[in-house]
């Protein structure tokens, strides 16, 4: 087979483990006496139970290159745990960058999909991977949009809020 396999997301778990953690150590400790507290330590729990589950969502979600499409697979996800695309469906890839970031690994992918004559629109975002960008464009067949032209992939301009894209 020839298949290239992106690996999920590096995520910092410690909100999701803290929340839960203080939440948990609320009621060990006997500090939900009333119904506020209470309250307060059931959507800690909660909170931290869904920051953790989202956190675990993209560190196992994989990125498959193969002949016949772009694969997504979401082992953690309760619904639609893999989805195939066609490189003739993926109609759009976006690169986006914020002022805000100093490293290019912070800027983000943006995927689009589209079934045939269906008008819901599909989008997957991943964290910024120059060779999984450049695979995706070249096998989907996409071309630089205007202001995309000549960008080189693996010298994006980094501190500034830009978006960069590749269309059919």
């Amino acid at each position: 087979k020839n298949e290239i396999v992106f690996g999920g997301e590096t995520r910092n778990m410690a909100v999701g483990l803290a929340m839960f953690g203080a939440g948990l150590g609320a009621y060990i400790t006997g500090l939900t006496h009333t119904f506020f507290a209470e309250a307060i330590a059931t959507t800690f729990v909660l909170w931290g139970l869904l920051l953790l589950y989202n956190d675990l969502l993209l560190t196992t979600r994989r990125f498959t290159i193969t002949d016949a499409g772009l694969k997504i697979d979401v082992p953690m996800r309760l619904w639609s745990r893999s989805r195939l695309w066609e490189w003739k469906d993926i109609s759009r890839l976006d690169v986006v960058t914020y002022s805000r970031d100093i490293d290019i690994e912070n800027s983000t992918i943006r995927i689009h999909h589209q079934y045939p004559g269906d008008i819901a629109l599909d989008r997957e975002d991943r964290a910024y991977d120059v060779d999984l960008a450049q695979i995706v464009i070249e096998r989907a067949g996409l071309k630089p949009d205007k202001g995309t032209a000549g960008v080189d992939l693996a010298n994006l301009t980094t501190g500034q809020d830009a978006t960069y894209t590749w269309k059919k």
